[in-house]
């Protein structure tokens, strides 16, 4: 859903929005990961988003963690695959081996600059999706 729209908004506005939205709701879904188990303070970011250096450091300022990224991030399904295989075959830990193996390419870090309209902004988007609860309700009954 876009919020507070205006004629001056470009399709570039509407593409940082709709990034900012998903990054909005990996934050949430870390928020309750952690009330049960504890996370990880650094995240590896894989697939193709972690190719875009604007999208892993919006990432870092919006969960306020340290972003990992590694080489051949689009390739990460099939590297777990092929580490898995080769520890069952060398008899290794399938995370040790993966922690010698993967190397992490580049680190982002929150800006601190950028936390107080973050945080703000992630406020109004919990705020509007719970307000629009009965109204997902409604159009998904």
């Amino acid at each position: 859903m876009f919020f507070n729209i205006r004629i001056e908004n470009s399709k570039r506005d509407m593409i940082r929005a709709v990034l900012e939205g998903i990054c909005f709701h990996l934050r949430w879904l870390l928020e309750s990961v952690q009330k049960k188990v504890k996370t990880s303070e650094t995240i590896r970011f894989v697939g193709g988003g972690a190719l875009s250096p604007v999208i892993s450091q919006m990432l870092a300022d919006i969960t306020g963690r340290r972003i990992e990224t590694i080489s051949n991030a689009q390739e990460a399904g099939a590297i777990g695959a092929a580490l898995v295989v080769a520890a069952g075959i060398k008899g290794e830990d399938v995370l040790e081996l993966a922690r010698r193996l993967v190397k992490t390419n580049r680190v982002y870090v929150p800006d601190t600059k950028n936390k107080e309209v973050y945080e703000r902004n992630y406020s109004v988007f919990k705020s509007l999706y719970k307000s629009n609860a009965a109204n997902f309700k409604k159009l998904n009954s």
